[in-house]
């Protein structure tokens, strides 16, 4: 008897140690499933170094690979936004004469090229090659949404190139893109926040003047920036450049830790 009230013992300390190896009952965080995707690389015309002239177009950007109609939606925006970069340099008109530049990159580089070759028919010296690069990637993923950045880098002429930096959301079910503001629940105090953490990135006292500083504001205001994501450790805030500084300054950009955002953020959300 003695030897079955043991065995038994050992069968329910086997079935108890089991159990509490498992993530539903030790409360182990989940690894949400991975989103597969790959590199799609595409280049168009390219730039003589020799006679600094020439039109190039790069397009680096990852794309789910995955077979359904979430990752089907997000790759179909990738290439909306694409499309949109590449013509942006174009006008109405010169879109007008060729509408399926809106769907193919293909034709889109075609006009961005006329564009160039019109320009250097009418200032036959101006140097510089015309250059536009796209490159994307994924930031992270949680079980609910898919965070993704988008760089955008351009020489049209001019001074300096100039380059743009956004973040996209996208949720994992539908592959519909949403809005990282829903996450937030206090707005006021959120915007005092982002200003705290970008002073004390600029090295600003709390009461210096941004516009003396050398700062742009919006109706003499601070201001979120246009990009902000979701990392594992916080939020990240990036400000373009030109968007709250002169180019000089180049980007600016900082995370604020999740354990700070605790009061005006629902994390449960997006993770």
């Amino acid at each position: 008897m003695m030897r079955i009230a043991a065995g038994c013992i050992l069968l329910l300390l086997a079935v108890w140690f089991t159990g509490c190896g498992t993530p539903g009952n030790s409360g182990e965080k989940v690894k949400p499933e991975p989103v597969h995707g790959k590199m799609i690389r595409s280049s168009y015309g390219k730039c003589d170094t020799v006679s600094n002239s020439g039109v190039s177009l790069k397009i680096n950007l990852w794309t789910p690979s995955d077979s359904n109609s979430a990752t089907g939606a997000i790759s179909n925006i990738l290439t909306a936004k694409s499309l949109q970069r590449i013509n942006s340099y174009l006008d109405s008109a010169t879109l007008a004469s060729m509408p399926s530049a809106s769907g193919s990159v293909d034709d889109a580089f075609k006009l961005f090229q006329k564009n160039y070759n019109d320009f250097k028919k009418d200032f036959p010296d101006a140097p510089g090659c015309w250059e536009v690069e796209l490159k994307g990637d994924t930031v992270m993923t949680t079980p609910k949404v898919l965070q993704y950045r988008l760089d955008h880098y351009a020489f049209t002429g001019g001074a300096h190139p100039n380059s743009f930096r956004s973040f996209h959301i996208f949720d994992r079910t539908t592959g519909e893109e949403t809005d990282i503001k829903k996450c937030i629940t206090d707005s006021v105090s959120f915007l005092k926040l982002v200003e705290k953490h970008f002073r004390k990135t600029e090295n600003l006292a709390p009461d210096m003047d941004l516009e003396k500083a050398g700062y742009f504001l919006s109706d003499h205001k601070f201001f979120i920036p246009a990009s902000y994501a979701l990392t594992r450790e916080g939020i990240l805030f990036y400000y373009n450049p030109y968007e709250i500084a002169p180019y000089a300054r180049g980007a600016i950009q900082f995370v604020i830790p999740y354990s700070e955002l605790e009061n005006v953020m629902d994390k449960a959300i997006f993770f």
